[in-house]
């Protein structure tokens, strides 16, 4: 391929020599190297050209161009090297390339250097002794999989999550009004002023209540105290009454840091508890002195109120990817869209203020103690997610709160086990058997004596033997991720009750020794050999790990279809059933990867001030 136009070498008529021009080799001269163009259509020029030594310094080999240099034009066959940070629209252009076919070739781990002192073998010994014995016919040494390895399509979802393109100026425009009340802008905003507040109400509740001897100023370790009395009222507690239960406890004689004790002691109440559903924002506003400050902060409370329900309202109309996997379609009825739209805003202003992106996992794991609100408003989206915000465990007598807590035992005995690490064992087999195939058998063709071709047929026998088995095996374990899915989706309401009814119980009987919640569910089968090869042609037998799965994945599917089967009376006997008790949606096998993104159109107030008309978009847009 050359890299630099050259008017005066003339490779075809009405050609001269330009930069990109790729030629096949012909012959080689002293002179320099006979070679003919490449045309349109992968059509050679008709006769050869002497392309001088010269210029071999400013030419570079044409059989693999970079995507870039290769994203205008259409080559025979595509081969596109990956490494996981390529942007979407570069994967696009290098898997689009070829006429006959786009093969993407993945770095599944990249090799760091090793650290290690001393001296090492050279690689190349084992791939030449790895070369010798299958020349020769024998097995390969015995390899475990790298299972720190990634899987391929996982470096490539990270490729389509990767965006490098720039907006229009127009979209731009659209997207900075769409954003100008985001959730994230706002409640930077609103925190800033509360935390403010807050901090000023919590010093004086401590002050009060202190004895005289011990008022005065506290160390830094405040803020800490300060974030736990927020929990505290974050979960239905009276932070003046939790922090003269914390000074009364025990004696303060002998303390040294009085904000670290307080704050102690103030964890062991409050951590157990789980946050009540968040009322709105408007009705959070702290009292303020100032009229001005405390009129701002009204407006921004509004604001995102105003924004969460618009968020519920987008959700039900464009119906993403999250939306859908969470709640299910949107309902027809008009309550019951309703009620969609709402857990859809509880559940959309969580990501947004938190900035999830996950479309599979709405709203993604619980966050850490060490920030109350965050953890508060996962909780409302939970709820919403799971239907348990109906639930409000403080209300309920004790011998309903031991029964929600002797649950937790019950919902988990019958959940399948996790077999992730076999599943990604017996993939990474099932292609060193597909490749060890292959390899035989041209083996076995290129072999010059009989007794070497006879060793490569029955290996490359036993290879498909063994990618047969191995495909079945994983068959099997791909349900059995269907089916703990599905555990988790329907068991996931319950669980939390079962926490939360545990909390509800130590916070009632501080004194009381209770035993933490053990999951009861059975553990993944063990074993590192996943299969064992074929002897002669006797097939293989599966190890005993996978029998015990099929009978575990029998067992599940019977308590499936019992919960499945078990509706919701409605209060109106007459009206029949409202729905199933345990819902769950499963995931459509077409789906997306990689869905668009539809914005949010701008709040009234913004169209105003700018004068700005958002244009009418369908669903979808």
């Amino acid at each position: 391929m050359a890299r630099e136009n050259d008017h005066r070498l003339v490779t075809d008529p009405g050609h001269t020599l330009a930069n990109g021009d790729r030629f096949v080799v012909d012959a080689v001269t002293r002179e320099g190297l006979l070679v003919r163009r490449v045309l349109e259509g992968e059509q050679l020029a008709e006769r050869p050209v002497l392309y001088p030594v010269a210029k071999l310094a400013t030419t570079d080999l044409g059989y693999a161009v970079t995507g870039h240099t290769g994203q205008g034009g259409t080559v025979t066959r595509g081969e596109a090297v990956f490494r996981g940070g390529e942007p979407r629209e570069w994967t696009y252009v290098a898997l689009t390339r070829g006429r006959e076919r786009n093969t993407a070739r993945v770095i599944a781990q990249a090799r760091a250097a090793d650290p290690g002192a001393g001296t090492q073998a050279d690689p190349e010994l084992a791939r030449a002794d790895l070369l010798r014995r299958e020349h020769a016919g024998l097995p390969a040494e015995p390899a475990k999989a790298d299972l720190d390895a990634r899987e391929p399509v996982a470096v490539l979802a990270d490729c389509l999550d990767c965006e490098a393109g720039e907006d229009s100026a127009t979209e731009y425009q659209r997207k900075s009004m769409v954003r100008a009340d985001h959730l994230g802008l706002l409640h930077a905003r609103w925190t800033d002023q509360v935390k403010t507040a807050d901090r000023d109400r919590y010093q004086r509740i401590v002050q009060e209540a202190l004895p005289e001897e011990w008022r005065g100023k506290l160390s830094p370790q405040a803020t800490w105290l300060y974030r736990t009395m927020k929990a505290a009222e974050l979960a239905g507690l009276d932070a003046a009454e939790v922090t003269q239960t914390a000074i009364r406890s025990r004696s303060l004689d002998g303390t040294r840091d009085l904000a670290s004790v307080m704050d102690a002691r103030m964890r062991a109440m409050v951590e157990p508890l789980v946050p009540l559903p968040l009322s709105p924002w408007t009705e959070r506003v702290p009292e303020i002195a100032d009229p001005e400050k405390r009129e701002y902060i009204r407006r921004l409370a509004e604001a995102m109120d105003e924004r969460k329900e618009r968020i519920g309202e987008h959700a039900a109309q464009v119906q993403p990817e999250w939306a859908l996997r969470a709640l299910g379609p949107v309902p027809d009825e008009p309550g019951q869209r309703l009620d969609w739209q709402q857990r859809a805003s509880a559940i959309g202003a969580y990501r947004e203020l938190y900035g999830v992106e996950d479309q599979a996992d709405p709203i993604g794991p619980e966050p850490a103690g060490s920030s109350p609100e965050q953890r508060a408003a996962w909780h409302a989206g939970f709820a919403a997610l799971t239907r348990t915000d109906t639930v409000d465990v403080r209300a309920l007598p004790e011998a309903s709160l031991w029964h929600m807590r002797d649950s937790y035992k019950a919902e988990t005995e019958w959940a399948p086990p996790h077999v992730g690490r076999q599943l990604r064992g017996v993939r990474l087999a099932t292609e060193d058997a597909r490749q060890l195939a292959i390899r035989s058998q041209a083996e076995a063709k290129a072999a010059v004596d009989a007794e070497t071709a006879d060793r490569h047929t029955r290996m490359a026998a036993s290879a498909e033997a063994l990618q047969d088995a191995y495909r079945r095996i994983e068959a099997s374990l791909a349900e059995a991720v269907v089916d703990r899915e599905a555990w988790e989706q329907i068991t996931a309401g319950p669980r939390r009750l079962a926490v939360a009814a545990d909390s509800e119980l130590r916070r009632r009987n501080p004194e009381q020794p209770l035993e933490p919640l053990r999951s009861a569910e059975p553990r993944a089968p063990e074993g590192d050999e996943i299969i064992k090869p074929p002897v002669a042609a006797k097939p293989p037998e599966p190890p005993e790990w996978v029998t015990q799965l099929a009978e575990q994945r029998r067992v599940f599917q019977e308590k499936l279809e019992e919960r499945q089967n078990v509706m919701v009376p409605d209060e109106d006997p007459d009206y029949g059933f409202v729905g199933q008790a345990w819902p769950w949606q499963e995931r459509d096998p077409d789906a997306i990867l990689q869905p668009p993104k539809p914005e949010l159109w701008p709040c009234a107030g913004i169209e105003r001030l700018t004068g700005y008309e958002m244009p009418e978009m369908e669903a979808g847009s």
